[in-house]
């Protein structure tokens, strides 16, 4: 299945006045679900769809847990997870420490996913691209 791509109109800020500017980005085919994956370890296992439905639910609530605990979750030869934050710059001597409320200063928190090394040199080597129809260029 090869992955999909479209091009799609970008800005260059070191660009020409008046010039327009593409890129190509990855495109989205379909969704692959928690049931999906579900029932595919369970035809390609002998273990039970039960089975394989309380581990996969056992893990997510595990990593859940952890990530909140601050800990990194490494899944071998797939990646790590890790909860991240972003937050803006303050001036250190503007703010006392008794009236310093961190969390007001935080724009975002989220989980940031780092793949295996060997993950991305298997997705490069085995790669297969296909260009579908974007407004750019039919």
């Amino acid at each position: 299945m090869p992955i999909t791509y479209k091009i799609v109109g970008c800005t260059n800020p070191r660009g020409a006045e008046g010039v327009d500017y593409a890129t190509n980005r990855a495109t989205k085919t379909g969704d692959y679900t928690f049931r999906q994956l579900s029932e595919d370890i369970q035809t390609a296992t002998t273990v039970t769809k039960a089975d394989v439905v309380a581990v996969l639910t056992a893990m997510k609530e595990y990593i859940k847990t952890h990530l909140l605990q601050g800990q990194r979750i490494v899944l071998d030869e797939l990646g790590s997870l890790q909860a991240n934050i972003t937050s803006k710059c303050f001036a250190q001597s503007v703010i006392s420490a008794e009236s310093f409320e961190p969390a007001s200063y935080i724009k975002q928190v989220g989980i940031k996913f780092r793949p295996e090394a060997d993950l991305i040199k298997y997705i490069r080597t085995n790669k297969q691209l296909k260009r579908v129809p974007s407004e750019l260029l039919a």
